[in-house]
């Protein structure tokens, strides 16, 4: 025990922080990214029961939300990088300005986009995916009107967790989507398992969990308002030059969140000129996939407070330090989530009902992660979180777009349509393009560059 300890200490702490408080901030994020993953696995199990039809709509409306949704979530990545820069440095009296700033950004910025996308849902799906069968495209444009109902709401709990998450507060932020997450989980249970509703179901299930998580996240603002320096009159009308603050940081992680997800949605478009056993197949895979990414992006999140204060304090060593280790531990993380998964591929792959054709696709297709995780994912996606953390965000977005459209969209193009790989070559291409990734960001954080950037 003791030889263990001795190693924490060497890898964990630093001169401002030891590897108690890393762990601290760190499981509560772990714990969240699991049960965040485990209940997208279950309630893609369970909307797979209503039919290839409805999880085809699912998975393809899922692409795009995951494409919107990363707008506001990136308001609150802006204000976790803020608030842990504030903290780091001391001045908590800046904390509840940049709070306002980031609530209210996040909640229009959801607001907007629900209204936009409503207004054009018809011709952008039709756009997107008109060459899938009448029957997802009638799922696909139900599901997509309820998921945007839900953003405004969705948006204000990303922004709480954002703030909470800068104080280093990720016990209670894991509390909130935790809770967010099991309302929506036994909902799903309710609507699809017992009553049968299919999409529908999944959309009352999902707005139910977001509204009540939303009036749960207000009181959680208010359990921490001495924190934050937080008071009503503070928090009655927008703060706009914060606001502006907010998104002026915030703009590098939307846009590499919206022009990342948009080649992803280009890849989704070409994987439905397969068919639909071909998206059913990527839908399978990239659940069961995530499941041993659980650690791995828990470290990402974690990383940013963890960084933010140090780089507040003007600790650079404790910052390449700590990075170092999280990759190290990414990495190691693989190993067993991906041998456990292996093992037990075939017992968890029934919950989706595939169809005996397509096992050996899906299967083929993890073991390709399997590989691409061990040998890139981490400095892929761990370690540019440091960099942004630092305020080197526009580096990170230039980098991620440019070998995304560059690389990964053009390569799915060849060997996934045109040479006919399908679902096994996406995989391989977009493991490789993680490796290309990577390494630009490893020699980026070898120099001095990303840390020179002022915030505050």
């Amino acid at each position: 025990m003791g030889k263990f300890r001795q190693l924490l200490q060497r890898f964990f702490s630093g001169e401002t922080f030891d590897y108690r408080a890393v762990f601290g901030l760190l499981g509560p994020v772990v714990v969240d990214q699991f049960f965040l993953v485990s209940f997208n696995f279950l309630n893609t199990a369970m909307i797979a029961s209503s039919g290839a039809a409805a999880i085809s709509a699912v998975n393809m409306v899922g692409s795009v939300n995951v494409f919107l949704i990363q707008i506001f979530v990136a308001v609150g990545l802006g204000g976790t990088v803020l608030i842990a820069q504030y903290f780091g440095a001391g001045e908590r009296g800046r904390l509840g300005h940049v709070v306002n700033g980031t609530i209210y950004g996040a909640v229009l910025t959801g607001l907007v986009l629900a209204v936009v996308f409503g207004l054009l849902h018809n011709g952008i799906l039709s756009a997107l995916f008109g060459a899938a069968s009448p029957a997802v495209m009638r799922n696909a444009r139900l599901y997509m009107l309820g998921v945007l109902f839900s953003y405004p709401f969705e948006a204000l709990v990303e922004g709480t967790n954002g703030s909470l998450r800068g104080i280093g507060r990720t016990k209670n932020s894991l509390q909130l989507s935790l809770a967010m997450n099991v309302m929506y989980l036994c909902f799903n249970l309710i609507t699809i398992t017992w009553l049968h509703l299919g999409v529908v179901g999944m959309i009352i299930a999902l707005n139910l969990s977001r509204w009540l998580a939303a009036a749960l996240a207000v009181w959680m603002l208010a359990s921490h308002r001495d924190l934050f320096a937080l008071t009503w009159r503070l928090m009655r009308r927008v703060d706009w030059r914060m606001l502006q603050k907010v998104l002026v940081v915030c703009v590098p992680f939307a846009a590499e969140g919206v022009f990342f997800n948009g080649g992803k949605i280009l890849i989704q478009m070409m994987i439905v000129m397969l068919g639909t056993q071909a998206i059913v197949t990527n839908a399978i895979v990239g659940s069961w996939a995530q499941m041993s990414e659980i650690i791995p992006s828990a470290l990402g999140t974690a990383l940013v407070p963890i960084v933010g204060q140090c780089v507040g304090r003007h600790n650079l060593r404790d910052a390449r330090k700590i990075t170092k280790s999280f990759v190290g531990l990414g990495i190691g993380a693989f190993v067993l989530g991906d041998s456990l998964l292996l093992a037990l591929f075939k017992p968890g792959i029934r919950l989706f009902s595939p169809t005996p054709a397509i096992l050996p696709v899906i299967f083929l297709s993890y073991c390709i992660f399997v590989g691409m995780h061990l040998l890139f994912w981490t400095v892929s996606f761990v370690l540019p979180n440091a960099l942004r953390a630092a305020g080197d965000g526009k580096f990170t977005t230039i980098v991620s777009l440019a070998s995304m459209w560059a690389f990964r969209v053009v390569g799915v193009y060849v060997f996934a349509v045109r040479m006919g790989y399908g679902v096994p070559g996406v995989c391989a291409i977009m493991g490789l393009e993680w490796g290309v990734r990577g390494g630009i960001f490893i020699r980026r954080f070898a120099g001095d560059k990303w840390y020179q950037n002022k915030l505050i």
